[in-house]
């Protein structure tokens, strides 16, 4: 299965493999700084903060996964100059993110909300300034999946829904910032963690809505032909659940444990129904599945 998966995502263009290294970086540089993290909890350092490991390594595995999602999705458009555009902005500006949150807790201070220092200040406007680009990237790979797709019914489905709910956690994670700030002109102080009202988990919001595009991707990846947009479909249906669930929650202000139980009831739901798909498609997967209406159209140029 693993290697079926290899032959699905493995970069085949010159975009696709610049996508492919930067996000090989960046989560060797998550694994680094894992360990590090792991040396720092024993040690009785929190894993939580605005200082803390937490944020190389959390930051490096989502944007490393998220360049290299791109370069699968660029194997099912058609190659074209212009393509470099996105293919630049989201690889060279992920680096550029993880690599001021890394610098920043190597300096021992905040990474986010901090104006102390006129560096500070510009490390945060970088930042930002990287975020912005890689949405925008984001939305011109959606665009063009929309007019030039050439992959399957499944992965097209896989991709929208995933490039769509990417979407959702960046409006999810800009609104994190306007709390963040809105703390900090109040208190002079960099917020010790994030929340929407009381206790509201916005991370867990945030990243649910970020990595649904991975779940969705294996889906359709190893699904059987005859059962991969179905597959696809369902996984997208409970996963979306989730991320709603997850998201109204923390909106309301409630730890993602305490819900309330019609919105509680629907992520458990979701969480069942897109854990049924992905059996299903690990279940039903054999090296069979590999047809020429599942293959990856060869890049052009």
């Amino acid at each position: 299965m693993l290697s079926h998966i290899w032959s699905r995502i493995r970069p085949l263009t010159a975009q696709q493999r610049f996508l492919f290294v930067a996000g090989a970086i960046l989560l060797a540089s998550a694994l680094i700084h894992g360990g590090i993290a792991v040396g720092a909890l024993i040690s009785g350092q929190e894993w939580s903060g605005p200082i803390s490991w937490r944020k190389p390594v959390v930051f490096g595995v989502s944007f490393g996964m998220l360049s290299i999602t791109a370069a699968w999705v660029l194997r099912l458009l058609p190659s074209t100059r212009w393509g470099w555009i996105p293919t630049i902005m989201l690889g060279a500006f992920s680096v550029i993110e993880v690599t001021a949150i890394t610098l920043q807790k190597w300096r021992g201070v905040p990474s986010h909300f901090n104006t102390a220092t006129p560096f500070d200040v510009a490390v945060f406007g970088t930042m930002a300034t990287s975020v912005q680009l890689v949405v925008v990237a984001l939305v011109i790979l959606l665009i063009w999946v929309a007019l030039k797709f050439r992959g399957n019914k499944g992965e097209r489905l896989a991709v929208i829904v995933g490039l769509l709910s990417l979407l959702a956690a960046g409006y999810i994670g800009s609104q994190m910032i306007q709390v963040g700030e809105a703390h900090y002109a109040a208190t002079g102080s960099v917020p010790y963690e994030v929340v929407f009202g009381a206790d509201g988990s916005a991370k867990l919001s945030h990243f649910v809505g970020m990595h649904l595009v991975q779940f969705l991707a294996v889906i359709a990846i190893i699904a059987p032909a005859r059962r991969r947009l179905a597959l696809v479909a369902i996984g997208a249906i409970g996963g979306l659940a989730v991320f709603a669930s997850v998201s109204v929650t923390a909106a309301s202000g409630s730890p993602w444990l305490a819900p309330d139980p019609g919105v509680g009831a629907l992520g458990i739901l979701g969480a069942v129904t897109a854990l049924v798909a992905l059996i299903s498609a690990v279940r039903t997967f054999t090296p069979r599945h590999v047809t020429p209406e599942s293959q990856t159209p060869a890049p052009v140029g």
